[in-house]
């Protein structure tokens, strides 16, 4: 289904928010290694809530039908890895001091977003799964 003006800017915004929010909430965390390799499966494990919210946010604030959170959540995305292939050419230390940090920053936001769109992908099919479908009849017999 098509959006409208108004819906796509809110989750285009929306996705910019989840960004700035999301690096600075990083760059604060790094210098506790929180990034650390050894955290790595918590820090990804921990993160899938905060992507379950979001997703469910991105609907709430745009009245988004179910079958529409792929699209929604790509919506989102777009502005949040265009931030992001700028940050990292041009503005890493954004992310962390440290190159290893800032890495690991970069991943996990990466992480985020295809966490994300799995999310919303598992959400609509489920949607799509339990729908009745229309039963055929054999006039023939």
């Amino acid at each position: 289904m098509p959006y409208s003006t108004v819906p796509a800017v809110r989750l285009a915004v929306l996705g910019v928010v989840l960004w700035v929010m999301g690096v600075a909430g990083a760059h604060l965390a790094a210098p506790f290694g929180v990034f650390a390799p050894g955290l790595s499966a918590l820090l990804l494990l921990a993160t899938l809530p905060m992507a379950w919210g979001s997703v469910r946010l991105a609907r709430r604030i745009t009245g988004l039908d179910v079958g529409q959170l792929v699209e929604g959540v790509a919506l989102v995305a777009l502005p949040a890895a265009l931030l992001d292939g700028v940050a990292l050419t041009w503005m890493p230390a954004l992310y962390a001091a440290d190159a290893a940090d800032q890495r690991a920053v970069a991943a996990w936001l990466l992480w985020f977003l295809g966490a994300s769109f799995a999310i919303a992908l598992a959400m609509s099919r489920r949607k799509i799964a339990s729908m009745e479908l229309p039963r055929v009849v054999n006039d023939a017999a």
